[in-house]
C-alpha cells in the first residue's frame, strides 16, 4: 500500500485556500484517509472512513483501498438487494444476493440525550470529553445488538480506559441508537459508530490513542478505536476480521468479542468506495453490562511503561538503521533524540534520490528541535532506501514513512517549531503536522516530510515546521514520482 492508492486528495491549488489545502495533503499522511475516523487507520487522516483490507481504519472517506478475500462466496445483504463478492486480488464486483431475515430490534434501546435525536441529529453534540467514572473493581462487557443478531465484547477498562470509558458514555447515552456498520471490508473489519453513516461523523470532542505493545492486532475479534489520525479518536470503532499487524501502534484496542463471532461474520459487506448508496446493518444498540469477574481466561495486565528509546541511543558510525529493512525502521523508537546539536554551525543534508541529489540548507539556529531530530534519523540511515510516499503535483512532495503506511514514521512526536522568520521557497522542507488540538502545542511527525513544489505564502509558517531548503538539484523535484526511492541522507557540518 502506498499514501497515493489510499488517498484521492483532490488539490485545485496552493494560492486560493493554501493553508486549507496543505493541511488537507498534510494531515492525510498522518491518517490515511482524511479527517474522518478510519478503522485500520486510513491517514487522513481526518477524512474519511475508508480503510482498505491490511490497510489503516479512519474516519473519513478520501480513501482508496481495495478489499480483497480468498474466499468467493457471496456476501448477503439485508431483504434482496446485490451484495459484494470479492475475488482474490480484484476490486469489489456486484453478484447475485440472497434474501436473509434479518433479526428484529430488541424490545428496549439504551435511552440517555443522544437517544431522543435522529442519528445524523447526534454528529457534533457534545463539546468535551466525559468525565472518568470507570470503577477499577469493575469488568465492563457491551453487547452490540445488530439486525444480524448479538455480539458481546469484553472491554478493556484497564489498558485503555479513555476508550473504554468514552464507548460506554456514548453507548448509555443512546448515541449508537439505530447507526449503520458504514464500512466492511472482507478479510479485514467492520468499521460503525458514525451517526452520519458516511465516515466523517463524530461525537464532537476526542482523545488521545492507547497503545502498547502487550496488546496488538495478533487475532480476529478485537474492538478498536477508528481514528483520523493520532489522538483523534471519537464515537467509530471497528471490529477485526482477521490479524492486522500493520495497524499496531496507531489504533487503541479496547475490547475482544466473546460471544456472536458468527454474527460478526455475517454483518453485509460495504465498501463505500464501490458502493456507497448500499445500506450498511443496522446496530440497533449498545447494552453495556458491568460485574465482578472477568469473562476472559486470563485479565489482561495493565499497560507496561515503556523504556525510552530514542534515535540518540544508538551509535550512528555504520549507520545501523540502514541495516533493517525498511519496514523494520517504522516506529521503531518512542522518544525524540537527546539535543546534540551545534547551532552555531552550519548543517547541510544531501538527499539522494533514484532521480539525482538534492543539497538542502538546514536552518540548526532557527529550528533546532526539527534540525537536531533529523540529523540523528539521517546518521542513522533512517531514510535510506525508503520510498517516495506521496506526490501531489504542484503542490508537494511527500518522504519519510519508512513502511509506507501513514502510521509508519520513527515512533514517537516532536513539538512544531512554528512562525519562524524564514521565507520559505520552492524546495522548502517541513515536518507533516498532526491534527491540532485545541490549548496544545502543534506536534509534528518524527521523520514524514512535506518538500513543497510551489512557493508557499509566509502564512504556512504558522502550521508547519518548515526547517530546510533545498538550494541545488530542485530541478529534479518535478521528476519526481511514487516509484523512485530515497536511496540516501546525509549531513555534513561546516562553521
Amino acid at each position: 500500500m502506498n499514501f497515493q492508492s489510499d488517498r484521492k486528495l483532490s488539490l485545485s491549488g496552493w494560492r486560493p485556500g493554501l493553508i486549507a489545502a496543505l493541511l488537507v495533503l498534510a494531515l492525510g499522511y498522518a491518517a490515511c484517509g482524511g479527517s474522518t475516523e478510519t478503522a485500520a487507520p486510513t491517514n487522513t487522516p481526518p477524512a474519511v472512513d475508508t480503510p482498505a483490507a491490511g490497510a489503516a481504519v479512519t474516519e473519513t472517506t478520501t480513501t482508496t483501498e481495495t478489499a480483497t478475500t480468498t474466499d468467493s462466496t457471496p456476501v448477503t445483504q439485508t431483504e434482496t438487494t446485490t451484495t459484494a463478492q470479492v475475488a482474490p486480488g480484484a476490486g469489489v464486483t456486484q453478484t447475485q444476493a440472497i434474501s436473509v431475515a434479518k433479526v428484529p430490534p430488541p424490545a428496549q434501546l439504551a435511552e440517555g440525550a443522544a437517544s431522543k435525536l435522529e442519528p445524523t441529529a447526534r454528529n457534533g453534540m457534545y463539546k468535551t470529553a466525559p468525565e472518568m467514572k470507570l470503577d477499577p473493581k469493575k469488568y465492563y462487557y457491551a453487547t452490540f445488538k445488530t439486525d444480524q443478531g448479538d455480539i458481546k465484547v469484553q472491554l478493556f477498562a484497564q489498558q485503555s480506559p479513555l476508550a473504554v470509558n468514552s464507548f460506554i458514555f456514548l453507548a448509555r447515552e443512546g448515541f449508537y441508537n439505530n447507526t449503520s456498520f458504514h464500512r466492511v471490508l472482507e478479510g479485514f473489519m467492520a468499521q460503525g459508530g458514525d451517526p452520519t453513516g458516511t465516515g466523517t461523523g463524530g461525537p464532537g470532542y476526542e482523545f488521545a490513542n492507547e497503545t502498547s505493545d502487550s496488546l496488538v492486532f495478533d487475532r480476529a475479534g478485537l474492538l478498536a478505536m477508528a481514528n483520523a489520525g493520532p489522538d483523534t479518536n471519537g464515537s467509530q470503532f471497528f471490529i477485526t476480521f482477521a490479524p492486522a499487524p500493520n495497524l499496531n501502534g496507531g489504533y487503541t484496542i479496547f475490547g475482544e468479542v466473546l460471544e456472536g463471532a458468527d454474527v460478526l461474520s455475517k454483518i453485509t459487506r460495504r465498501d463505500p468506495e464501490q458502493n456507497p448508496t448500499s445500506p450498511g446493518d443496522t446496530l440497533y444498540t449498545v447494552i453495556i453490562e458491568e460485574t465482578d469477574s472477568s469473562a476472559l481466561p486470563t485479565p489482561l495486565p495493565p499497560p507496561p511503561t515503556p523504556t525510552p528509546f530514542a534515535p540518540s541511543s544508538l551509535d550512528s558510525k555504520d549507520r545501523p538503521l540502514a541495516k533493517l529493512s525498511p519496514a523494520e525502521r517504522s516506529n521503531h523508537f518512542n522518544t525524540a533524540p537527546e539535543v546534540k546539536l551545534d547551532a552555531t554551525k552550519q548543517y547541510t543534508a544531501t538527499i539522494k534520490t533514484s532521480k539525482g541529489s538534492l543539497t538542502v540548507r538546514l536552518y540548526a539556529d532557527k529550528a533546532p528541535i526539527a534540525v537536531n531530530n533529523f540529523v540523528a534519523l539521517a546518521n542513522l540511515g533512517f531514510y535510506d532506501g525508503t520510498p517516495i510516499n506521496q506526490v501531489s503535483p504542484e503542490q508537494a512532495i511527500v518522504i519519510g514513512a519508512p513502511a509506507n503506511i501513514p502510521t509508519s514514521d520513527a515512533g514517537y512526536k516532536i513539538t512544531a517549531e512554528v512562525s519562524l522568520p524564514i521565507t520559505v521557497e520552492v524546495g522548502g522542507i517541513a515536518y507533516i503536522p498532526q491534527r491540532p488540538v485545541p490549548n496544545k502545542p502543534i506536534l509534528s511527525s518524527s521523520s514524514q516530510l512535506l518538500i513543497a513544489l510551489i512557493q508557499p505564502p509566509p502564512e504556512v509558517n504558522a502550521n508547519f515546521s518548515f526547517f530546510g531548503q533545498v538550494v541545488d538539484g530542485a530541478a529534479i523535484l518535478p521528476q519526481l514520482t511514487i516509484s523512485d526511492t530515497i536511496e540516501s541522507v546525509t549531513v555534513a557540518v561546516s562553521k
